[in-house]
């Protein structure tokens, strides 16, 4: 297999957003005296705006990270991600597209924030306070998101003056890092996929089951098909390691498990468990889990 450091690339973002919560310790001592509390044991939390734009922002920042970062790429370090090289352009197409959707909501906050701070102190009546409120421009800074590409460290990279036998120990270091990072990062793909396959599992068991104490029965969602066919267009880009049982586990899922349909399925107990027990063969398969 060709080395990885050939075939792949890490990747690092920084994403920041604004916090939309101020601590009021007036009203917390307000609080404390009137219910006869020990000092310093309330805290008051404002909420500064209740606002779908603010809302809107803080979700797509926090998207930016849980799926437009982590979807194409894999675990490497607590700030780094292991990305394919084949991965790189679908990551920046859809890191660009959210970003010029974020764009649109701080054009939008741009011009609607005298009237977010109207409804605010509608809102927080008597607890509103404008010094707790940025301007906009602030606001609009506290939104970031960037990203870095570097490559992967490698042995041959390194060059120092140091005796041959420390130097070799440094290498050898280097590349027995690198590989126990691989291995982890392949049995994180391992782990996406079993995990993604048991929902759509348990979703399909579940079906119209009422558990204790639920007010309503479980219904098979949509979104549980959608993480299917997400899997399935991903997955060989992510098997870094070509292993040969995610190989079979793909072309399982573009095979037996493509063009599921949601309402179909919700409404035949007979095609749930069809498609339950291919599910469980397909884990079977990678982890011997249904034996």
């Amino acid at each position: 297999m060709d080395k990885i450091q050939n075939n792949a690339m890490l990747l690092s973002t920084k994403i920041t957003k604004f916090s939309n919560t101020r601590r009021d310790s007036g009203m917390a001592d307000e609080l404390t005296v009137a219910k006869k509390a020990s000092a310093n044991v309330i805290k008051v939390t404002k909420t500064l705006f209740a606002s779908p734009i603010i809302k809107g922002l803080n979700k797509a920042h926090g998207q930016l990270r849980n799926h437009t970062e982590k979807f194409n790429t894999l675990p490497w370090a607590e700030r780094e991600r292991l990305i394919p090289c084949e991965s790189i352009d679908p990551f920046e197409a859809a890191w660009v597209k959210k970003i010029d959707y974020i764009e649109e909501l701080k054009r939008e906050l741009h011009r609607e924030y005298p009237n977010m701070l109207k409804r605010a102190a509608k809102d927080l009546g008597d607890a509103f306070d404008i010094n707790d409120y940025p301007t906009v421009e602030e606001i609009l800074d506290a939104y970031s998101a960037s990203y870095t590409l570097k490559k992967l460290p490698e042995s041959g990279d390194l060059r120092v003056n140091l005796p041959a036998d420390k130097l070799q120990k440094i290498k050898d270091s280097i590349e027995a890092d690198v590989t126990s990072r691989v291995e982890a990062a392949a049995e994180s793909v391992h782990e996406r996929v079993v995990d993604t396959l048991q929902a759509l599992i348990d979703g399909l068991e579940r079906h119209g089951t009422k558990a204790a104490g639920a007010k309503r029965a479980s219904k098979f969602t949509d979104n549980t098909v959608e993480k299917i066919e997400e899997l399935a267009a991903v997955l060989p880009s992510l098997n870094i390691t070509g292993d040969p049982k995610l190989t079979q586990a793909g072309n399982a899922l573009l095979t037996k498990l493509a063009d599921l349909d949601p309402a179909k399925l919700r409404e035949s107990k007979t095609e749930r468990k069809a498609v339950a027990d291919t599910a469980k063969s397909i884990v079977d398969n990678l982890t011997g889990l249904w034996d």
